[in-house]
């Protein structure tokens, strides 16, 4: 074999079939030597992308020569094979071309199996990401190209064009920690503007603005979207410890980022809020106001969030006839722009909505309970809501206007509920069997859904009330501690020790005021269990004040620390209360910058510590 392989060597060159060659070798040489300068081309020989083209072309050569093929072609098919390196091979070129115009191939994946290049599959994952509509689709798409491409050998080029780009949907998921290690194996792009905002975001996670501050002076290339999450953190620090020098400063490079055409909800909302609340600036806000109700180009969830931002304003500023033009609109575009379960769950909302606003809610919600059927049998993410909806509806209309629905439809209505309830919930814990336990924000809305259903099933027994809820509020803050989630544990910390205590001050409240609701059963058995309860809430506060002490109780952490104060009041430990509280007075905090609920707790906690 290696004697023939030499003798058909020897006849190309008396073939004078040399010159072809020389041509050839040089050309391929040449090229190689520009993508060596182009792309450092040492670097390159550290991955396996190369090696093994080079085995081919290697094959390749060997094969044309023993077989007698035109070495013309051989060479020609050797070069295709190492510039698909840094380029797709033609068909791959052309099936790209063709899924750019034809969506539905491309949601469908049809003829991927045809991709054999890493960098074609690179340009798939990020066609289906920009077509992606809709953001649980899109994230989907994320963590699919990302777990993908962990078993590619990429350059880091590749890196700092396709996979840097998508990695922060780790953080915006909540799976903090598995965002966290990625930052860690990824350090050779320390210097990156994407990796220098990933670190903000982790800052942001464990509370430390001064970090965040850092990290930002040291970014100011980085990507528009990395910037945007990076100042909507900051502006929530700042906006929770009220420093209004520093907010406007963050609302000045929010206006950069709306003026280079950004749409993004939060921004829109912390803008109006600012307006609004911080500067009481109507003029700005009102502007602000109509120039979202002229954005229609973007995805529906996102247009009824925005236009919930013009709305709420104009509400705040009993501008009637906006609120109502507003509502006819979402109306309107509900019907027209959205089909099945979120035109549905639109309009189910639009019954509150309608109500708290006093317009045409009564003849809107009855045409809703009579297709209750409709709404019920799509399964949970419709049905749960249209139960949730309708018990919250009803019992508002009760308590501020004193009115009831008809009782036939009433109870007809309740006996559907009763029926679906089960089906729902076993619903709701399958597709948390099946998430990925890095979608922890999904997971989350999921079990709160479910408490709903399980608050409707208790009927006012505290005992079952308090189980549900100690399940649901420990599996939640169990996930965040998972996910290194340190704020949204911090959040649910909170939430859990509020509802364990607020709901025990009210029912004592209630025993005070009305004996014969102390003698009963429910009132009995619940008082049975009371103190498990409480020292369930205490070891709840003990893990707050453990995580603002990591924090030496910074400024950012006021609204924490005003909340600590309220438990140890409602726990009757003064000492402790008093400490909290003077600790939050310390922050200089103008407390009616704050929402009314905040403003009421810290007055109580003011009285309580005031006393002699």
């Amino acid at each position: 074999m290696e004697q023939q392989i030499i003798n058909h060597i020897q006849d190309i060159l008396k073939s004078n079939n040399v010159t072809v060659l020389s041509l050839l070798w040089s050309s391929f040489i040449f090229i190689l030597g520009v993508i060596s300068t182009k792309y450092r081309i040492k670097e390159w020989f550290q991955h396996q992308r190369i090696w093994k083209r080079l085995a081919v072309c290697l094959a390749i050569l060997i094969v044309a020569i023993s077989l007698n093929w035109h070495v013309i072609a051989a060479g020609i098919f050797s070069l295709l094979v190492v510039i698909s390196t840094i380029l797709p091979l033609p068909h791959e070129l052309f099936l790209l071309h063709y899924y750019k115009t034809n969506e539905e191939a491309l949601e469908k994946e049809r003829y991927r199996c045809w991709f054999v290049t890493t960098t074609a599959l690179l340009r798939f994952y990020e066609l289906k990401i920009r077509k992606s509509r809709g953001l649980i689709k899109r994230q989907d798409m994320q963590i699919a190209f990302i777990d993908e491409a962990k078993k590619w050998d990429l350059f880091d080029r590749e890196y700092i064009k396709y996979y840097l780009p998508n990695l922060d949907v780790l953080f915006r998921i909540g799976a903090i920690k598995a965002f966290e290690n990625e930052c860690s194996k990824l350090s050779r792009f320390d210097n990156t503007g994407y990796m220098l905002s990933f670190k903000t975001y982790l800052a942001h996670n464990n509370f430390d603005y001064e970090k965040m501050e850092e990290l930002e002076s040291k970014c100011p290339d980085t990507d528009d979207d990395s910037r945007l999450v990076s100042l909507i953190n900051k502006y929530c620090a700042y906006e929770a410890s009220g420093e209004k020098e520093k907010m406007k400063n963050v609302i000045s490079k929010l206006l950069e980022l709306k003026r280079k055409g950004i749409i993004h909800v939060e921004l829109y909302r912390d803008l109006m809020r600012y307006y609004d609340e911080i500067i009481v600036d109507k003029e700005a806000a009102d502007a602000l106001a109509e120039e979202i109700e002229k954005i229609d180009s973007v995805y529906y969830g996102d247009y009824l969030n925005l236009q919930d931002i013009a709305f709420m304003h104009y509400r705040i500023n009993g501008n009637q006839q906006k609120t109502n033009s507003l509502i006819e609109r979402i109306i309107a575009e509900n019907k027209k722009r959205q089909q099945g379960d979120e035109q549905m769950i639109t309009q189910i909302k639009l019954m509150y909505v309608m109500f708290d606003n006093g317009y045409k809610w009564q003849e809107y919600s009855v045409g809703v309970f009579l297709n209750r059927t409709n709404f019920l049998n799509r399964g949970y993410r419709v049905g749960a809501v249209f139960i949730q909806e309708t018990y919250r509806l009803l019992r508002d209309v009760s308590l501020l206007n004193n009115q009831s629905l008809n009782n036939q439809l009433q109870n007809e209505m309740f006996a559907d509920f009763d029926r679906y309830i089960e089906r729902y919930i076993s619903e709701i814990e399958s597709d948390i069997a099946e998430l990925d336990d890095r979608f922890l924000y999904r997971k989350r809305n999921l079990l709160m859904l479910k408490l709903e259903l399980l608050k409707f099933k208790a009927d006012g027994d505290f005992v079952l009330m308090r189980k549900n809820n100690d399940e649901i509020f420990d599996r939640i803050i169990e996930m965040c501690r998972h996910n290194g989630d340190k704020r949204e544990m911090l959040h649910f910390l909170v939430v859990h020790a509020d509802d364990i205590l607020t709901i025990d001050n009210q029912i004592r409240e209630s025993g005070k005021d009305d004996v014969g609701y102390a003698n009963t059963m429910l009132q009995k058995d619940y008082d049975n269990h009371r103190m498990a309860y409480i020292n369930k809430a205490e070891n709840l506060v003990c893990e707050i004040v453990n995580m603002l002490y990591l924090r030496k109780y910074d400024k950012s952490l006021a609204y924490y620390v005003i909340y600590t104060a309220y438990f140890y009041m409602l726990l009757e430990n003064r000492q402790r209360s008093l400490f909290f509280f003077t600790m939050f007075e310390k922050y200089d905090i103008d407390i009616k910058n704050w929402t009314m609920p905040i403003q009421q707790i810290y007055h109580k906690v003011r009285k309580y510590n005031s006393k002699e």
